[in-house]
């Protein structure tokens, strides 16, 4: 009687689920390796503005790369007016911060930089406990965002996959899921930027936006 050929056997299994781990382990670094490179590239420069673009491009080129590499089916709800994640209270690396307070003292005129300044007073008191949620002031009035291009990391981050569950998030806190991949790519570029901070303050710790831009346009007129 001839031997019986094999195609399963559980040693398979086991031989399977070792290489799955060895990649998977690989794919996890690749985030550890992006905040590397980022933290590598900024730590040399002195202007907060070039670290800011420069953490900004490789965001762009790992999100785009990951796309290519790793296709899924993933639905985002996010798009132009919806506004409801410009109602949570957002913190940020302090260079996000310089580099905004800058690109309003460029643009902005001294009666608007006032108004701003108002407005950002305004929205400090509106945001209370427990839930500190309250319209960004930087929203028009079609709820577009008016400095879109120098918007915050966490404002980028954000990646919703039902805007139904970011309208309840304002009324009542849930948490909401987000994007594996795009948030794990900001989550390493803000990294790479609070390291060089740490570098340059002592601190690695994210400032509340609002607050701290308003600190600094009233240090800068």
């Amino acid at each position: 009687m001839s031997e019986q050929e094999v195609f399963f056997s559980t040693t398979d299994v086991a031989e399977v689920a070792e290489k799955l781990r060895s990649v998977t382990a690989e794919y996890e670094e690749l985030f550890n390796r992006l905040c590397k490179q980022i933290y590598v590239s900024i730590e040399t420069q002195a202007s907060a503005s070039d670290q800011v673009a420069i953490t900004l491009q490789y965001v762009e080129d790992a999100l785009q790369a990951f796309s290519q590499n790793f296709p899924d089916n993933s639905h985002l709800a996010c798009g132009k007016g919806c506004s409801h994640c410009c109602h949570f209270p957002i913190e940020t690396p302090t260079q996000v911060i310089t580099d905004i307070t800058q690109y309003l003292l460029d643009t902005r005129s001294g009666s608007e930089l006032a108004a701003l300044k108002a407005k950002l007073q305004v929205n400090i008191q509106q945001r209370v406990p427990p839930l500190n949620r309250a319209p960004c002031p930087f929203l028009d009035e079609d709820n577009a965002c008016t400095i879109y291009l120098k918007r915050p990391l966490s404002c980028r981050w954000f990646s919703s996959p039902d805007a139904r569950l970011c309208e309840q998030s304002v009324k009542d806190g849930r948490n909401i899921g987000q994007h594996p991949v795009q948030s794990r790519i900001y989550q390493a570029a803000s990294t790479a930027l609070l390291a060089e901070q740490k570098k340059r303050t002592g601190s690695d710790q994210q400032v509340a936006f609002i607050p701290a831009l308003l600190t600094e346009l009233t240090k800068g007129t």
